[in-house]
């Protein structure tokens, strides 16, 4: 019985001294909760000093994006932050290209389909502002083109592009339509996923958006669908990733199939969705 003793003694010492020769050692799971404070530079230097110290040991402090500050009834501050999402994340592009005449056809044709547009709003002045400067851009040469294209350019950003994200982020569901619908061409599905084959209702009754996979330069999307998941149509291919289908029956299930088409060839049809249109 005394060896007993003496052993289960020894056993509990070498178990402490385990404990303290070994940093690492962990007695039990610390579970640490999240806390998200806004990106601020106070908030930085807060969280640097901060961070798994004193009694923020089991805090794990996020700093998250500002993206609105303001101020309720009572002067309280409001900040609204970008926490993570798990929703799928597109962006509006302008597409306007590196080439002369294209970018004075791709400027056009988002006046065109901004003007009178009934998802996002655009005045008279600012339609007729837009016009101008297309014009003075594709009259002009030599280094007044430059500047031409400047003043083109960001009147493009930072009234009819900036106008066309908000009214994308205000309505997620039609976001890719919406989009297109004003001239501009979708860019990325699923946010820092692979980007893969889907679609989506659009706007107007009896369409479906389809965005394919991103492809590489000169390379073309081929977009098929059936009613019956047997007997295929090919439909009018694309350079951009995404195209609007038009002309179904509202709630009738269809089937959608995407290949790409590059210098070697057909890279191999996709697998088969299904959808419907509204």
């Amino acid at each position: 019985m005394k060896n007993l003793i003496l052993s289960l003694v020894s056993l509990w010492w070498f178990i402490r001294l385990e404990e303290v020769a070994n940093p690492n050692y962990v007695p039990h799971e610390i579970v640490k909760k999240d806390k998200h404070l806004a990106d601020t530079e106070a908030s930085r230097k807060f969280v640097e000093k901060w961070q798994g110290i004193g009694i923020y040991k089991n805090i794990n402090f996020i700093l998250c994006k500002v993206t609105y500050f303001g101020y309720d009834r009572t002067g309280g501050l409001i900040i609204l932050m970008g926490l993570p999402t798990t929703g799928q994340v597109i962006t509006a592009r302008l597409a306007l290209g590196s080439v002369h005449d294209g970018i004075v056809t791709q400027a056009r044709n988002i006046k065109t389909k901004c003007t009178g547009n009934p998802n996002v709003t655009f005045t008279t002045g600012q339609i007729t502002a837009l016009g101008v400067a297309i014009n003075a851009y594709e009259d002009t040469h030599g280094s007044l083109r430059e500047e031409a294209f400047t003043t083109l350019n960001d009147m493009l950003k930072n009234v009819f592009l900036a106008a066309i994200s908000l009214a994308a982020i205000a309505s997620p569901d039609t976001a890719i339509s919406l989009i297109q619908s004003c001239g501009c061409v979708v860019q990325g599905v699923g946010g820092k996923s692979e980007q893969v084959f889907d679609g989506f209702p659009g706007v107007a009754s009896g369409t479906i958006v389809l965005v394919g996979p991103a492809a590489g330069a000169h390379a073309f999307h081929e977009w098929w669908t059936s009613t019956d998941n047997i007997n295929w149509i090919r439909i009018q291919g694309t350079t951009d990733a995404n195209t609007l289908i038009t002309g179904l029956t509202p709630g009738v299930l269809m089937y959608f199939r995407h290949q790409i088409i590059d210098s070697t060839g057909g890279t191999g049809m996709s697998y088969t969705i299904e959808k419907r249109a509204n």
